[in-house]
């Protein structure tokens, strides 16, 4: 006899199922299958035809950006790791005073977006930042040092940003290994570097692999960071100038199209690849054994205060972005000059005031997008740990997707596949407001799809089975017994799906509209604009406080749930 819940499939499952699968196809696979069909059409005949790519790879200039792209992801990738395994193995091996705030200062880079520290590092490093002025001064050099712009730069910048990706997945994977595996190696004679070679890492490659794929795919979509720093030449660099700047030259248009398509292939492609690796071993003995805190191994003397300097170092790195852009937040008149001239508060009451429609917008986008993500989530964890109905790992798969696909192509995705007249309105969707929700749902939705997924994974699946037992039904048992259950990785889900969505800009560039500016947005356009850096300071300043707020409510809630919920993507 098939156990209650298991092997029964209701008819309320497979309406949800159906309504999940429907609201992948029309938000998240339709617009990223409609821009690479658009890739093949000819710019003057519009005919299906392949010259596109044949002309993008036979022009030096758009291959030299591809090949650019691929080597600021890998090179971002090593450094990331070789700031992020150490600082991974420390906070999860050795018990340091105050571990708990160097842990959640530890997801503050990715917290915040890129651009932002990209703009405090030019205050700081840049060839009249405040490095290069006091060296100047002092008499040391004659001439500014280019600490920042290039492929150093910017490969920099992208390092610090998506460095928790490497220590947030490498701690979890840490701490869930067998301490009897490490112990044994001990007691053998292996000494630590050697126990952590060949036992703490090869366990960890899941893990690892994972954040691996997450910098690689984060740092091929990431456009603005680029530009910021004066590097244009940059597959995502190239799609945004090519479509934003330029659309009315309808060949531009197609090979900013293309190299969209281009950078989320090299991104599916990373996930394949690492799904593919991963697949080859079994690590299925990690989970025997473990604690809720994993191995703790004493430390003292020499290794202690290295441990501490190593952390106390890297927490400068992280903490450099958020000090600069709160001084410039509330400072003026800082140009040619290591310090800022005087102090007011101008800047802030500027945005508020005069420009109060971005936090507004802001706030409000994001709401409305945690709203439609909440049901969707729980959908998906429920079907995925709790039905057998077949097709769901297509609906995962699609899901998780949207992780390897760079916002960019997803805001062309909208751009062009919903540019058509709804019924009764007689408008397209695109040129309605609630694009900008809709767009930040999709984009944000596996953040949350994630943790839930990962708490239905953790719930001891014999409460539900009793409750079936005394009659109780599937919708009742849910709500009374599953939900209450879940609810603490469901609202850690929650929590870093409002992060993620206040920051995104990668795909609501191409879709606001005069009156839709969000924060990010408005921090660009401020930028752009060529206005004095205090005004988006400020702008990027209150976006840290919200990400702040949210941080202090996650560090009490979900960090090991989050922790799973990347584990193997």
């Amino acid at each position: 006899m098939k156990k209650p819940g298991k092997g029964i499939i209701s008819i309320g499952e497979i309406i949800i199922f159906t309504l999940l699968l429907l609201y992948v196809i029309i938000f998240i696979a339709y617009p990223m299958l409609i821009v690479v069909f658009e890739s093949f059409h000819d710019p003057k005949t519009q005919a299906l035809s392949i010259n596109n790519y044949i002309k993008f790879f036979s022009d030096t200039y758009y291959y030299q950006c591809l090949i650019n792209s691929v080597i600021a992801a890998i090179l971002t990738i090593l450094v990331t790791t070789l700031l992020g395994i150490p600082l991974a193995y420390i906070l999860a091996r050795y018990r340091l005073a105050g571990k708990t705030l160097y842990t959640a200062l530890s997801l503050l880079p990715i917290l915040l977006p890129p651009y932002v520290g990209a703009f405090a590092f030019i205050i700081l490093f840049g060839k009249m930042g405040i490095i290069n002025l006091l060296l100047m001064q002092i008499g040391l050099i004659k001439q500014p040092i280019d600490f920042l712009y290039g492929l150093h730069g910017l490969v920099f910048v992208e390092s610090i940003h998506l460095l928790p990706f490497i220590v947030l997945t490498t701690a979890a994977g840490m701490t869930q290994i067998d301490p009897s595996f490490e112990e044994v190696a001990e007691v053998a004679g292996a000494s630590g570097l050697r126990r952590t070679l060949t036992i703490t890492l090869p366990l960890i490659t899941p893990q690892y692999a994972s954040g691996a794929f997450l910098v690689f795919s984060y740092v091929l979509g990431d456009w603005l960071t680029p530009l910021i720093l004066g590097q244009k030449y940059y597959l995502a660099s190239v799609a945004f100038l090519n479509i934003a700047y330029h659309f009315a030259d309808i060949e531009r248009k197609y090979m900013g199209i293309i190299a969209a398509v281009l950078a989320s292939l090299l991104s599916v492609a990373s996930l394949m690849a690492v799904r593919t690796y991963v697949e080859r071993k079994s690590y299925a003995a990690l989970s025997k054994g473990t604690t809720a805190e994993g191995r703790v191994i004493p430390i003292k003397g020499i290794k202690k205060v290295a441990a501490y300097l190593y952390v106390f170092f890297t927490m400068i790195l992280v903490l450099l972005s958020p000090i600069i852009i709160a001084i410039a937040a509330f400072s003026r008149r800082w140009i040619l000059t290591p310090f800022p001239e005087y102090y007011t508060f101008e800047n802030i009451r500027m945005l508020f005031i005069e420009l109060p429609s971005y936090i507004q917008n802001t706030l409000i986008f994001s709401a409305i997008a945690l709203l439609m993500a909440l049901p969707i989530a729980l959908g998906t964890g429920y079907v995925l740990a709790r039905t057998n109905i077949s097709g769901k790992n297509v609906l995962d798969g699609i899901m998780t997707s949207v992780l390897a696909i760079p916002g960019i192509m997803m805001g062309i995705g909208y751009l062009i596949g919903f540019d058509y007249p709804l019924p009764f309105i007689n408008e397209s969707l695109s040129r309605v407001w609630l694009i900008m929700p809709l767009v930040l749902t999709a984009r944000r939705l596996p953040y949350m799809t994630r943790t839930t997924h990962a708490s239905f994974l953790q719930l001891e699946k014999s409460l539900e089975e009793a409750a079936f037992v005394s009659g109780a039904s599937k919708l009742r048992t849910f709500f009374n017994i599953t939900l209450p259950l879940i609810l603490k990785g469901v609202f850690a889900g929650m929590l870093l799906f409002l992060v993620m969505a206040i920051q995104e800009i990668s795909a609501t560039i191409f879709l606001y509209r005069p009156g839709w500016e969000t924060l990010p947005i408005g921090i660009y356009l401020q930028w752009n604009r060529g206005t004095e850096f205090g005004v988006p300071a400020a702008a990027a300043f209150i976006l840290i406080i919200f990400t702040l707020i949210l941080l202090i409510i996650f560090s009490k809630t979900g960090q090991r749930v989050l922790g799973g919920a990347f584990a193997a993507v």
